[in-house]
């Protein structure tokens, strides 16, 4: 579908990549609003006061609207492969890929640069730009263009 085709919706952006980034469960769902553009995050907490008394029935029953949307922590663990395939530094490179190569990976990668401030801040812009790009990705399969 074309920009020009695609319907244009105010999205809650910040939000939406929040989404994209969490971890799918059964205790934490997150759901784009296809008429208003929020994102709701539906816990087992949920409260309908929230979501301007918006029912998880209602949430729940009306698909054609409420669209899930589907989070995964492994791309960020693919963003962190992609960061460290494109620095310069050996020493640098060398000690991120130990990191991704150990258990729970994503801490050990943000341990590694939390001693370089300015790579942690280029890791975050470089992360930030992938995220956003997923985002428009997914919108456009939805035929939905972020405005």
């Amino acid at each position: 579908m074309t920009d020009a085709a695609a319907k244009q919706l105010q999205v809650d952006f910040d939000e939406l990549c929040i989404a994209l980034e969490a971890d799918a469960s059964a205790d934490l769902r997150w759901y784009l609003d296809l008429l208003s553009g929020s994102v709701i995050l539906v816990t087992r907490e949920y409260e309908p006061d929230d979501y301007e008394g918006l029912t998880l029935q209602e949430l729940l029953g009306t698909p054609d609207r409420f669209v899930v949307v589907p989070g995964s922590s492994e791309a960020t663990v693919e963003d962190m492969r992609a960061f460290v395939a494109q620095l310069n530094d050996t020493r640098l490179k060398e000690s991120l890929e130990l990191a991704l190569s150990a258990p729970r990976p994503e801490r050990r990668f943000r341990a590694a640069l939390g001693w370089l401030p300015e790579e942690l801040e280029r890791w975050h812009g470089f992360r930030l730009a992938r995220v956003e790009a997923r985002a428009r990705t997914w919108l456009g399969t939805l035929g939905i263009v972020a405005v």
